[in-house]
């Protein structure tokens, strides 16, 4: 395999608490837990994508720290290329603080830290330096001009751009319509339609992914939790199903989802093909407890 992912994103370290339900506001709960992993969009999907085979390297920042090497252990141990991750001095590695329920169900703050020093020039000469067939992944969790930056970048050198904009950051319209794919959840995908000034044909994903195609995007993938993903493109409207499991922690399942996606088109897999693998993938992962922990290799069977 000769052509490369480039995963420009953030690297977190996720500390865990599981609660048997949520909080109310005001409300203290005893909980259990507190086990430290690595995380953050960008990382979790780096090394979902290099599990399932492809060589990734990874764009981002840590803080000069302990929690450094937590963020970064399992990319490293995947093999993740490290070489333009930044080591900064005035941010710590930062942090993602998950409560997960007994139903599987989470909640997440998210304190950037040094994820929020990743500058545009960093991303541009990381896209400058790529080859012509590598793809580029990109997430929400860094500086929204960062984010646009790369997705120029990507574009007018050629490159092929998957854009996840989770959490979902308002981004330019020129810059959305560049994903091929754009990937989204349901809820994400209609903050991105009213943002566009689009209307959707309905309420579900498929309305959703096929409007944003009709604005200019040559194909967008809408997750849809258990009931799999809709894929749109010019070749028409498509819903993947997912296989039926029981999950016990959704943490980080959108990005299994999205590096497994990622993978399989650096591998020459056209995107229905992709997004089957994909959705296998994430259902795989919330049977497991946590976000990089529950990601399959290539040795893991999937449902």
């Amino acid at each position: 395999m000769t052509a490369r992912l480039l995963v420009i994103g953030s690297a977190n370290v996720d500390l865990f608490a599981h609660v048997a339900r949520h909080p109310t506001p005001g409300e203290t709960i005893l909980g259990q837990g507190g086990e430290r992993a690595g995380g953050g969009k960008g990382a979790n999907q780096a090394l979902a994508a290099a599990l399932q085979g492809a060589p990734v390297t990874f764009v981002g920042a840590v803080g000069q720290d302990g929690d450094a090497d937590v963020a970064l252990g399992a990319l490293r141990t995947a093999g993740v290329d490290l070489s333009r991750v930044a080591a900064v001095a005035d941010a710590p590695t930062g942090l993602a603080i998950i409560t997960v329920s007994a139903d599987g169900e989470n909640t997440i703050v998210v304190i950037s830290g040094a994820n929020a020093t990743v500058t545009p020039e960093q991303a541009e000469a990381a896209v400058a330096a790529s080859g012509p067939d590598d793809v580029v992944l990109l997430q929400g969790e860094l500086p929204r001009t960062t984010t646009e930056a790369a997705v120029r970048a990507a574009v007018a050198a050629g490159r092929r751009v998957v854009l996840n904009v989770a959490p979902w950051n308002a981004l330019d319209r020129d810059v959305l319509t560049s994903a091929d794919p754009l990937v989204l959840n349901e809820h994400e995908a209609a903050q991105a339609v009213e943002e566009l000034g689009l209307e959707a044909s309905g309420d579900g994903g498929t309305a959703l992914a096929e409007a944003l195609v009709t604005a200019g995007t040559p194909s967008v993938v809408v997750t849809l939790g258990a009931e799999g993903a809709a894929v749109v493109d010019a070749s028409g409207t498509d819903t993947v199903p997912s296989r039926r499991v029981t999950a016990v922690d959704t943490t980080g399942a959108g990005d299994a989802f999205t590096g497994a996606l990622a993978a399989r088109l650096i591998a020459g897999d056209p995107l229905r093909a992709a997004v089957e693998h994909a959705v296998r993938v994430g259902a795989y992962a919330v049977q497991h407890h946590g976000a990089q922990p529950s990601y399959p290799g290539l040795e893991q069977e999937l449902p």
